[in-house]
């Protein structure tokens, strides 16, 4: 079996690559330069070199794969939306457009629990809930919307068998991703609890996405589906952020925000950065605010009863072993950081 893999080198697709790969599938991993090919050089895969965001992709790529599993697009929620339309929006047209050329049929598109907004609601959501944002700035959100019509759309004019897996707060071993993004502000006490300290995040181990993921791909009854994939484990924010912080030795979070005031600091801090035209994102964002503050719940009745998934990964060992990979690759950027300042300099 041949897969192709777009944004290998991300956190989930290092992951997708290295089990395929133990599976015995014939992997092609795409990576945006060759930079991404560190992590995953050690592995025995074909490489392939290509910006998705410039939306054009060669259909020779995808020439005689079983499938193609869509990982890459957008990772922040603060950026301009052009970004969002490159790299997201335009990624997922280019890789259908190539995909339908090259003759490939199996698409496995990898979007987000996201684009079910946040409805207030204990009922647990299912994959028929409408899509749904915040509104007009809610630019991941609604980018990750529109990938996903695209890519339906492609299923039902081009007759592509597609499944579209919907993770939630995804988190993993690596420089990169939720963890790498809170470790620095736990050292800095600049992070405070949301609303009530015991409101319940949906998390999934990227390990687990990973395998849910490759189900999909293998089974016949995923075509034409979506599917939710989260972790049922119960782990409150609080439990979120101070198991991370004693792991790295930081101070533990205490601070409490109401999460009204929390989603109005962050309304306001949007609407002064937008004005200022800043690059960098405002501490508080109405979508982190609703991430971390918001309680919702996602079931997983059709994954677990269609493709037989189940996580392996529970939250201490896997928060444990995220925390562990950020570190390592932490005290190897200092090494090389010292090692480039003793260097002599060339005469």
């Amino acid at each position: 079996m041949h897969a192709v893999v777009t944004g290998a080198s991300g956190l989930l697709g290092r992951q997708l690559v290295r089990q395929l790969v133990a599976q015995g599938w014939s992997v092609k991993a795409m990576v945006r330069d060759t930079a991404g090919r560190k992590a995953l050089e050690p592995l025995d895969l074909e490489f392939h070199a290509c910006d998705l965001s410039r939306g054009k992709v060669d259909p020779g790529v995808f020439r005689g794969a079983d499938v193609v599993i869509h990982t890459a697009a957008a990772v922040t929620d603060w950026a301009p939306w052009p970004y969002f339309l490159r790299n997201t929006i335009d990624a997922a047209r280019g890789v259908c457009e190539a995909l339908a050329a090259a003759g490939c049929r199996r698409l496995v598109h990898i979007s987000t629990v996201g684009v079910y907004g946040r409805p207030r609601t204990t009922e647990p959501l299912r994959e028929d809930q409408p899509y749904s944002s915040m509104g007009r700035w809610d630019y991941y959100t609604n980018s990750k919307i529109q990938a996903e019509e695209i890519v339906w759309g492609y299923q039902r004019q081009h007759r592509l068998d597609v499944t579209v897996v919907r993770p939630a707060m995804v988190y993993g071993p690596g420089a990169r991703g939720l963890i790498s993004r809170l470790i620095p502000l736990l050292r800095q006490r600049k992070l405070t609890l949301i609303g009530d300290p015991q409101t319940p995040l949906p998390l999934v181990n990227a390990h687990d996405v990973a395998s849910a993921t490759i189900r999909a791909a293998n089974s016949k009854a995923a075509i034409g589906e979506a599917f939710n994939v989260v972790n049922p484990e119960k782990v409150t924010q609080f439990d979120f952020f101070n198991t991370i912080a004693a792991l790295v030795e930081a101070a533990p979070v205490r601070h409490r925000v109401p999460y009204r005031l929390a989603y109005a600091l962050g309304f306001a801090s949007e609407i002064a950065a937008r004005a200022c035209k800043s690059e960098r994102p405002p501490m508080l964002t109405r979508y982190r605010v609703s991430l971390f503050g918001h309680a919702r719940i996602y079931s997983t009745d059709k994954i677990q009863s269609r493709l037989g998934w189940e996580p392996n990964i529970g939250f201490q060992e896997g928060i444990r072993q995220a925390v562990d990979g950020y570190l390592v690759h932490e005290r190897g950027s200092r090494l090389d950081s010292t090692s480039s300042e003793r260097r002599p300099t060339p005469r």
